[in-house]
């Protein structure tokens, strides 16, 4: 790439490196938050958009100084801008699996600890013994006394 195109190819790069992550950063911090919007994924978004940018400024960096084979048109100018998008597109959707990884760990996370605080935590003695349906009057999952049922039960003796 001859000298007075390399700057016009960096400073275009660059530019779409920011606009596009800021765009990654907005979105990440509202598809992390989740629909309650309890917890922030501003940092989280923040670590995974830095990642990113430096790995989309490294490959920038590379293509403006490689393949010095190719001639100084414009045609070659916009080839090696076109192969730069391509490439920050695919590390637009490694991006975007990341955290969606991070978003369905967050989702695990939540349902166990909204099922471990619902339930009673039950010892291994309890799980070794079968699971009963409880009568009228009991609460529980494994009820361990049935209620007394007097002279008014199904099975007077």
């Amino acid at each position: 790439m001859p000298d007075n195109e390399l700057p016009g190819f960096l400073i275009i790069g660059l530019i779409f490196v920011v606009a596009d992550g800021q765009i990654l950063y907005r979105g990440a911090r509202r598809y992390l938050s989740g629909p309650d919007a309890r917890e922030g994924g501003g940092s989280v978004a923040w670590m995974v958009v830095t990642v990113f940018h430096l790995a989309a400024i490294g490959v920038l960096a590379l293509l403006a100084v490689v393949a010095p084979d190719w001639s100084g048109s414009t045609a070659a100018f916009i080839g090696r801008l076109g192969v730069f998008l391509l490439l920050m597109a695919v590390a637009h959707v490694l991006t975007l699996s990341v955290l969606a990884g991070r978003r369905q760990d967050t989702a695990v996370e939540s349902r166990y600890r909204a099922r471990r605080t619902d339930e009673p935590v039950t010892t291994s003695d309890e799980l070794a013994q079968p699971t009963v349906t409880p009568v009228p009057g009991q609460e529980g999952r494994s009820p361990r006394v049935s209620p007394d049922l007097g002279d008014h039960g199904p099975y007077r003796a």
